[in-house]
């Protein structure tokens, strides 16, 4: 084989490489906008029976996912956002680009309790969500998230009588 022959090789390597990346990116892609799609259904469904107008709403908008590697302006990652606003304080759940091997976290706003914390929810590989809060360098807490868990959190944000 001649160097041309080795280089017309090595570019259709190169050419079915990229090709499966793509397919393989555009795969987890769907995954994670459909398990954003599911947990964010899921939300509603477990907060349906307690919404009241001016108490407890939930709504959903289209939102692009961006960040430092992903600008907004080039990202491919259309998915939502999930906003529940409590007793006039907002929560939302803002998915993050994906991550390698289609990891899906979600940014949790409006919940930190520390000045320097963070809460996100966490898809595992088993289909779950996990919450984890970081705080500073230790290592994050972790709860199953489901709807009592939500609920908990939530409740914090309700103003208490102080009588």
């Amino acid at each position: 084989m001649n160097d041309v022959q080795q280089l017309g090789e090595m570019l259709r390597h190169y050419a079915e490489s990229e090709a499966h990346k793509k397919r393989l990116f555009e795969t987890q892609s769907a995954t994670w906008a459909a398990r954003i799609a599911e947990l964010f259904a899921q939300i509603q469904q477990w907060l349906e029976p307690v919404q009241a107008p001016h108490l407890l709403e939930v709504s959903r908008e289209a939102y692009v996912a961006f960040g430092p590697s992903t600008p907004v302006e080039t990202s491919t990652f259309k998915t939502e956002k999930l906003s529940i606003v409590i007793a006039g304080k907002p929560v939302e759940f803002v998915p993050d680009v994906m991550g390698s091997a289609g990891q899906i976290s979600l940014a949790v706003m409006g919940l930190t309790a520390a000045r320097y914390g963070s809460i996100s929810l966490v898809g595992l590989a088993d289909g779950q969500w996990q919450w984890r809060k970081t705080n500073g360098l230790k290592d994050p807490d972790t709860f199953v998230f489901d709807a009592n868990f939500l609920a908990q959190q939530l409740q914090s944000l309700i103003p208490r009588d102080r009588n």
